[in-house]
């Protein structure tokens, strides 16, 4: 769930920052090219994709594994995230954490872990003339680490920190109940982690985590930078060709249930001065035939200063000063779409009416060709961006290569982006669009609300925000 409320951040961000000059024009697009990848499988089963680049003499590596945080035991919410700041963190077997600190500190190297909700990391970064040392340290991380009960309780200690305060930015909140509401709160993907789940997990949980997910069959590993790729090659052979460990195939991620959640629900903030919202539904899948037009959709409905939100919220009626929309579309799993921002307090309710009402006219008639031009050209630019460096290249196409997508997703992508017609647009949002199902989440104060929300014709449901106090002593809840 937390890469969701990260994208729901940025969303919010845009919202509140969009602003440009009303002629901005676009540049002509650069092509996108897919420069020469060689790939390559270990007898172990670990595949490798190496890119050469001698622009700067640095070397950085990323190994991708199949794993997350959708896997976590429901009582043991945590466990994944815990998993992945510890492993670097813990040391190995022959180096303790601080050991590692002070070897990467002497040669101007990082190796990092993380576990994020559908996949774990493990990379590195170094001067290319320093490269033997850091594959020493990245590959002692990914095939040994330790798990030292004193890095864990660390971890725990600050994971409990982020707990208790998980109700000081409105902005989080927001983003943190509407994808859970959505979701469901009791499923992988809108759960979150409380001081109980966190405390029943212990070392040996950590290390059977990471040995159900971290083996070489289950691994891509990306190179890129400064180096020979015949070289490379061989100093990956020598380094893991003998890491002989396997496991059973991970099973598929927990399908996302389908269960809309409809109706206004409201988290009291009597200290804050606006209303921060967010109105939605479930996305979609990038794979989606569909997922080119909806993106567009967004866009010309909240993409930025141009969008018919913005101009009217923001510009002509200013009850707000930014708000946003995105089609958020998942590799896997249906993401989020979601309209966002903030308004003054004494405008909540006819904001969120202006919403509704410009959700239905997208839904009722077609863009213009202005509009629809615009969004176009910023879709793609944006898209362009993705691949603008070799190195974001690599990392687009493991990831395209991770979940499953074919060779040439990218220029079929950018393609059907180009051909979206108004008519393409009104038909997915008539078909996409359910608003008499979204989902409104509002984080403010209703005594300071010029309309009640009632007024939106909705009964107004409490969000309760307590936080679970833990078992024994603890941290306070805010």
């Amino acid at each position: 769930m937390r890469a969701r409320r990260l994208a729901l951040s940025i969303l919010f961000a845009v919202a509140i920052f969009a602003q440009a000059p009303a002629d901005l024009k676009f540049p002509p697009l650069a092509p996108v090219r897919i420069p020469r990848i060689e790939r390559f499988t270990l007898a172990n089963g670990l595949r490798v994709f190496l890119l050469e680049n001698h622009e700067l003499p640095l070397v950085n590596g990323l190994a991708l594994v199949r794993t997350g945080n959708l896997f976590d035991p429901p009582a043991k919410v945590g466990l994944a995230t815990l998993t992945g700041m510890v492993m670097r963190t813990g040391g190995t077997r022959a180096r303790t954490g601080d050991q590692l600190d002070e070897d990467l500190e002497n040669i101007a190297a990082e190796v990092e872990s993380d576990i994020a909700e559908s996949s774990g990391e493990v990379k590195f970064s170094a001067l290319s003339d320093n490269t033997d040392a850091v594959l020493s340290v990245f590959h002692d991380v990914l095939t040994e680490p330790e798990f030292r009960q004193e890095r864990i309780d660390l971890a725990k200690s600050q994971l409990r920190d982020q707990i208790a305060r998980r109700n000081d930015d409105p902005e989080a909140i927001a983003a943190r109940e509407f994808a859970g509401l959505v979701y469901g709160k009791g499923t992988p993907y809108g759960c979150q982690i409380e001081y109980s789940t966190l405390a029943r997990i212990q070392r040996e949980d950590l290390v059977a985590f990471y040995k159900r997910y971290f083996f070489p069959a289950n691994i891509m590993l990306a190179v890129y930078g400064d180096f020979s790729a015949p070289a490379m090659k061989a100093r990956i052979e020598k380094l893991f060709g003998g890491w002989d460990y396997r496991q059973a195939s991970v099973p598929q991620f927990p399908a996302v249930e389908d269960v809309p959640h409809p109706g206004v629900y409201l988290a009291t903030k009597e200290d804050v001065n606006q209303t921060v919202f967010a109105v939605g539904q479930l996305g979609g899948v990038l794979r989606d035939p569909n997922a080119p037009a909806l993106e567009i959709m967004a866009d010309v409905l909240g993409g930025g200063f141009s969008s018919r939100l913005f101009k009217l919220v923001r510009t002509s009626l200013g009850y707000a000063y930014g708000i946003g929309a995105g089609w958020d579309a998942a590799y896997d799993h249906p993401g989020l779409f979601a309209i966002s921002g903030s308004t003054k307090s004494a405008t909540t309710t006819e904001t969120l009416e202006v919403v509704r009402q410009e959700v239905e006219r997208i839904r009722t008639s077609e863009v213009t060709a202005e509009e629809l031009e615009t969004a176009k050209q910023s879709s793609l630019n944006s898209f362009v961006f993705h691949f603008d460096s070799p190195h974001k290249t690599l990392s687009r196409v493991l990831r395209y290569q991770y979940y499953g997508y074919p060779e040439d997703f990218v220029f079929e992508y950018q393609k059907a982006l180009a051909a979206v017609t108004p008519a393409d647009v009104l038909s997915v949002a008539k078909k996409y669009l359910h608003s008499d199902a979204f989902t409104t989440v509002a984080i403010g104060n209703p005594k300071a609300f010029g309309q009640p929300l009632g007024a939106l014709g909705a009964k107004v449901q409490p969000l309760d925000l307590t936080i679970p106090p833990p078992a024994e002593g603890g941290q306070s809840a805010r």
